[in-house]
């Protein structure tokens, strides 16, 4: 009788650890989502206004309300037709416009202007009238570049395979943002320890830009420094001008890795979800890490601009982060991507190769493997675990069942 109890408790034991597991390894997921995550616009003489689509998801199909907002710089340049909208649990998604009307003299004032859509998720009003407690907020962002009279560069640095007796590869994206076309662009990456003590000096190749055009320069380093924290500044120089920045980047294992990327059940025309599965590998705790895929077209321009909520990721742990392509007009194809994963100063990049048909989406790493995406027909890691655990849980159960069954038995004879 001691035994069977005993057996019993024991039982009990390995149930409420399964429930345990199984609620460790449930994807958390945002009740709420939005696409794009990024509209760009550049502005050209006689431009007045845009009007621009925006698709906002429940992607737990629940009953929900959800209150649109403005805000940013140039808040009061849009106009939005919905403020308040209401979800049902059959509704998966529903797609909004607002309008962009170009500030007057804003061809005047070059650079980047910005505002952000925010869907922010609320419960029902209440008899006061007044909403509180809300519990999810995405943003959609609008930039808007006006070009500069001249010659002017945008840049960034992503660095890759930067490891130890390793070869390091130093990409430069540059957008002219100028209006007149430069015939020459290369930069100087010169790579600093965490004390400024020069440690190489890298040239990057050549290459032409026209007028809103993007390209990237590239560079190679044989790194020879240990692992740690380093610093790249870098100089841009492009017929007679020059521009400066720096950059973090680390030598040796990545902090935070990108370890794969899931998209089922894609239909081209329709909103993807992609689920990007991320390791932080950094003994603490990362704040505010969300993923940016940039999808470029034939011409190299930007045709997709995608960005996931920002989340904190703890210490030697992984989490997935949600982001959204809308394919609406998206034809069959490969296009080159950019997924960089951000966070603080620092980004995780990867080159990407996208393969888009009808019924899939094939995401490639371009020089590395990635883990092997979900499809139209594939599973993810989180449902093949889930549904062991809920086999474990049905034996475990069977057995309790059967050891009680037993136990009364006992008691009636």
């Amino acid at each position: 009788m001691k035994n069977t109890r005993l057996t019993c408790n024991k039982i009990l034991k390995i149930f409420s650890i399964c429930l345990f597991l199984m609620l460790l390894v449930l994807p958390i997921i945002s009740s709420l989502g939005i696409t794009p995550g990024r509209t760009t616009f550049n502005y050209e003489a006689g431009m007045t206004e845009k009007e621009v689509d925006f698709s906002v998801i429940n992607n737990e199909h629940k009953n929900m309300q959800v209150m649109l907002m403005i805000q940013g710089e140039l808040n009061s340049s849009i106009t939005l037709y919905d403020s308040m909208v209401e979800f049902s649990p059959s509704e998966e998604s529903k797609q909004f416009k607002y309008k962009f009307k170009v500030p007057a003299g804003m061809d005047k004032i070059p650079g980047l202007h910005t505002a952000e859509i925010v869907a922010l998720e609320v419960p029902k009003a209440g008899s006061s009238g007044t909403y509180v407690g809300a519990t999810v907020a995405v943003v959609s962002q609008l930039y808007f570049y006006v070009p500069y009279p001249g010659k002017y560069v945008d840049a960034d640095l992503n660095v890759l395979d930067a490891e130890s007796n390793g070869t390091a590869t130093f990409i430069l994206p540059l957008i002219n943002r100028g209006k007149v076309g430069i015939g020459e662009a290369r930069a100087i990456i010169d790579i600093y320890t965490s004390l400024n003590e020069k440690v190489d000096s890298i040239n990057t190749d050549y290459l032409p830009i026209e007028p809103g055009a993007r390209t990237e320069l590239t560079g190679k380093w044989n790194v020879t420094a240990s692992s740690g924290n380093y610093l790249a500044k870098v100089t841009i120089l492009y017929d007679g001008e020059s521009r400066s920045f720096e950059k973090q980047f680390a030598v040796g294992a990545q902090a935070l890795n990108i370890e794969s990327i899931l998209v089922n059940n894609f239909r081209l025309g329709e909103i993807a979800k992609l689920q990007i599965l991320v390791d932080n590998k950094w003994n603490q705790e990362l704040k505010n890490v969300f993923a940016n895929l940039l999808v470029y077209n034939n011409e190299n321009q930007v045709m997709a601009d995608i960005k996931s909520a920002a989340e904190d990721i703890p210490a030697l742990d992984r989490k997935e982060l949600i982001a959204y392509w809308d394919t609406v007009g998206v034809q069959t194809g490969e296009y080159n991507g950019k997924l960089m994963v951000k966070y603080g100063q620092k980004s995780s990049d990867k080159n990407l190769l996208l393969k888009v048909s009808e019924d899939n989406l094939d995401i490639v790493g371009v020089g590395y493997a990635i883990r092997p995406q979900g499809n139209s027909k594939g599973t993810s890691l989180s449902t093949i675990l889930i549904i062991i655990i809920v086999l474990m849980i049905v034996i475990n159960l069977s057995w309790f069942v059967f050891f009680r069954r037993m136990m009364a038995k006992k008691k009636g004879k």
